[in-house]
């Protein structure tokens, strides 16, 4: 296990849904099985084919954005909006039936239950799924390969870290405790997008990582960005920090996808500089490797793009991607 020299000039802000909670599978796989019932133009037989797409397609997105798009499906043919029909609880029963298997495997009550008379519904849908996210995560959050020997090794060598993502609280603080790494990050360690600014300030908005880095202390360009998602990538940019880390080793990344996704990873299609991640990993104990050599970087006085050294890259878990190709 490599060890992380002492620095506590750079800090290293994780994004947590698929970096360092594997948790990007479940939860979309519960906001795919929340937004089923109002998919336009499918049909049960349909469902768990559709599934797998849309967790790939929607992972780092928040889950309001997902409801746009089913509702812009939706008003083109000519329906209600998913709240709209929520609201009037007109679901087709097939659609409920299909779903409710797929709800009580993440130990959440069926739609009987839940609306049943002391069955406690929520107002929207938009509610229910973060509140029933948080359920399910509560139970089954676990996290990324190599995650706790990573965290432990920071601390041992004193490099600070912290939590930037878009997910709500108390969703990652419940997560947190559920993959046991709650030594490792206290509240004022965990920064939200969508709970810290009023209105949310989802990723690519730079917001969380500017807050970030400032409550570590730091300049932005002073610290590593990890990131799983186009949109966290993007917001790593947008606020200058110094270098992106990808990270494709998570669940919802399948083996056959991992090229891709390190490529998108890399195009910075959703930064204002179009800067995307500088070297992309499939092994999160890689970081420490990458760690040492930004704070080497830094203090030599060099800045971004960085070259990395062929044996450094070499010794690393394969396949590595760095500035826009597999090493």
């Amino acid at each position: 296990m490599e060890q992380a020299t002492a620095n506590k000039d750079i800090s290293i802000l994780f994004d947590f849904d698929g970096t360092i909670g594997d948790t990007e599978t479940p939860a979309m796989e519960v906001a795919f099985w929340e937004l089923a019932p109002y998919l336009p133009d499918t049909t049960p037989d349909k469902l768990d084919n559709l599934m797998p797409e849309f967790v790939r397609d929607n992972a780092g997105k928040a889950f309001e954005f997902m409801v746009e798009t089913v509702d812009e499906e939706r008003k083109a043919a000519g329906m209600d909006s998913v709240e709209e029909m929520f609201a009037a609880k007109s679901e087709p029963q097939n659609m409920l039936d299909a779903v409710d298997p797929h709800r009580k495997k993440f130990g959440l009550k069926s739609f009987a239950e839940l609306r049943a008379p002391e069955g406690g519904e929520a107002a929207t849908l938009l509610i229910q799924q973060k509140t029933e996210t948080v359920d399910a995560l509560s139970k089954i959050a676990q996290p990324c390969n190599g995650v706790r020997e990573v965290l432990a090794a920071l601390t041992a060598a004193t490099v600070p870290f912290c939590i930037s993502t878009t997910s709500p609280k108390p969703r990652v603080p419940a997560s947190i405790t559920a993959c046991g790494l709650d030594e490792y990050f206290p509240p004022d360690k965990v920064h939200s997008g969508e709970s810290d600014f009023d209105p949310p300030r989802f990723k690519p908005n730079p917001s969380v990582y500017l807050k970030a880095a400032e409550t570590e202390g730091k300049e932005p360009v002073n610290c590593i960005a990890v990131e799983d998602s186009g949109s966290g990538v993007g917001s790593a940019s947008n606020a200058g920090v110094g270098l992106t880390v990808g990270y494709v080793g998570a669940s919802h990344i399948p083996e056959y996808k991992k090229d891709t996704h390190a490529e998108m990873l890399m195009a910075g299609g959703r930064a204002e500089n179009g800067k995307g991640a500088e070297i992309v990993i499939s092994d999160m104990k890689d970081l420490l490797k990458i760690i040492d050599f930004f704070a080497g970087a830094k203090t030599a006085g060099k800045l971004a793009p960085f070259d990395f050294p062929t044996a450094m890259v070499a010794s690393m878990q394969q396949p590595v991607w760095v500035h826009g190709k597999k090493a």
